[in-house]
């Protein structure tokens, strides 16, 4: 039902709110299943746009799976963690290589929630840009936005579990868009 796609390759931040958005979907029995990118074997897109006229990528890798799965759920979620204002090349890559969705209007409809999770304070390298760009992404595609959230403050690996009201008060506000 939803997928979590995670732009990060660590076992921090990104992946730690991730496990804990599972969880708390998983005890309402809504299926979630997870995607980290950069773990995956994923090319760089060429730019060959051979996909806008097959509906198709060149490439044989991790992506085909992917954009299966993606073509049989109803709801994405992009979590990112913020570098330099932008969200992650991971998360970047995984983009771009949705191209075969986005030209055969295989992400139009899909609700999106997008995720962003900085170091600092929204006012300095913050998260309002990754944001921005999930937002933009999505809207191209022709996605619903159901959701956007900003975590900041967020610099060692499990800083954000020290956010558990925030995370819950999230999960509920998930749960409220996707039941």
């Amino acid at each position: 039902m939803m997928i979590i796609v995670i732009g990060s390759r660590r076992e921090g931040n990104s992946w730690n709110l991730a496990q804990k958005i599972k969880e708390g979907l998983d005890k309402e029995r809504i299926s979630c299943s997870i995607i980290t990118p950069g773990n995956q074997r994923i090319h760089l897109c060429t730019g060959c746009m051979d996909c806008d006229k097959n509906g198709v990528c060149d490439f044989t890798d991790d992506m085909k799976s992917n954009i299966d799965k993606i073509k049989n759920d109803d709801y994405l979620m992009f979590i990112t963690p913020v570098r330099w204002n932008l969200l992650s090349g991971d998360l970047k890559i995984f983009i771009d290589r949705l191209n075969p969705l986005y030209s055969s209007k295989g992400l139009k409809g899909k609700k999106f929630i997008a995720v962003a999770i900085g170091a600092k304070g929204k006012e300095k390298y913050g998260t309002e840009s990754a944001i921005n760009s999930l937002t933009s992404f999505a809207e191209n595609a022709g996605m619903e936005i159901i959701l956007d959230k900003e975590f900041n403050h967020c610099l060692d690996g499990t800083d954000i579990l020290c956010k558990e009201e925030e995370i819950n008060n999230f999960i509920e506000s998930i749960k409220s868009k996707v039941a």
